[in-house]
């Protein structure tokens, strides 16, 4: 058993390995504006114009297939240490037979709840995605944020551990190709809505990832993450303006407290992603796009699935006295 130094000192190298990741994207990137700002032309010409025709005209890695690498997404040091923190893991025994014996050429939305005030599960989770669903792992993308491809180093880690645009159009380009995606549907608004310790998920209006999964006709798969929403301390603090502000011009100012008050560290929760079983909903009649009622009455069997398979496993995993709230 661990003595209090032994614990201190591997909270301290998690505090400094999780700030580092965050502070060195922030510091790299307010130091080319300043650079910009300074000597705009040579900035200019020599950094922010190849790099832009480079990632946004030649390669556009997140609009096709994305440029996930492997080492980078499984074997990252940092990465380890931070799964270690998290003691992120999977639920193996809730692991569907469909997922667990899938064929290569099988095709699943895995559609993850809570996003929580920050997601930081989800690159932590990539690389070991790998021993879940091996003969689909290498076919498998999650959906991002358009706004994370613009900004350097963010882009680089969002596309080394699987990530591609959000947008519907690339989305529904990588299903035509038999890859399987990963969804956080709950998004910013989610963020926003983060209460600590409370199960509570942005998910009644989210229905773009149903339509998708009925348009295709491809099994949507529930997951719940136990412990998210006990990363950091919460507060509504401006929370009108603060939604305001994110649905407006797509700005999300979560004001979190984690490990010794840090933004970017969270408390050492464990961390267990539990997966339901694939939901095939029958082949839609419209044609083309499901109609209002298809959709809806899709919706809400998802919704059911998902809060049976809280339902299932919070006793289990320690949290037996809350009720997931669906907002």
């Amino acid at each position: 058993m661990k003595d209090d130094n032994d614990i201190s000192s591997s909270l301290l190298l998690n505090y400094v390995i999780f700030s580092s990741v965050y502070l060195f994207s922030i510091a790299l990137n307010l130091a080319l504006v300043m650079a910009f700002c300074s000597h705009p032309l040579e900035l200019g010409l020599y950094f922010f114009l190849p790099y832009f025709t480079w990632t946004k005209l030649v390669t556009r890695h997140e609009t096709k297939e994305g440029a996930r690498v492997n080492w980078f997404s499984e074997d990252f040091l940092l990465f380890a240490q931070m799964r270690k923190h998290l003691r992120l893991s999977f639920h193996r025994p809730s692991l569907p037979k469909a997922l667990s014996s899938c064929q290569k050429d099988d095709q699943f939305i895995f559609a993850f709840f809570p996003h929580g005030t920050s997601c930081d599960y989800r690159i932590l989770m990539d690389g070991m995605l790998k021993d879940i669903i091996p003969t689909i792992y290498h076919k498998t993308r999650t959906l991002a944020a358009s706004v994370l491809f613009l900004i350097p180093v963010v882009r680089e880690m969002a596309l080394y551990t699987g990530c591609i645009n959000a947008s519907r159009d690339v989305a529904e380009r990588i299903l035509d190709k038999g890859y399987s995606i990963v969804v956080l549907p709950g998004g910013e608004a989610e963020q926003l809505r983060t209460v600590y310790q409370q199960e509570r998920i942005y998910l009644k209006n989210r229905k773009g990832f149903i339509k998708l999964g009925l348009r295709k006709n491809i099994p949507i798969v529930p997951v719940y993450v136990f412990g998210v929403n006990d990363y950091y301390y919460t507060t509504d603090a401006g929370a009108g303006v603060r939604k305001w502000l994110q649905k407006k011009f797509g700005v999300c100012i979560p004001l979190i407290a984690g490990l010794w008050g840090s933004i970017f560290c969270p408390f050492p929760i464990p961390t267990t992603i539990v997966f339901g079983e694939p939901i095939s909903f029958p082949k839609i009649v419209s044609g083309t796009s499901p109609t209002t009622e298809e959709l809806n009455t899709a919706h809400d069997e998802f919704c059911k699935a998902l809060r049976q398979l809280f339902d299932t496993h919070k006793q289990e995993l320690g949290y037996g006295d809350r009720v997931l709230e669906i907002l």
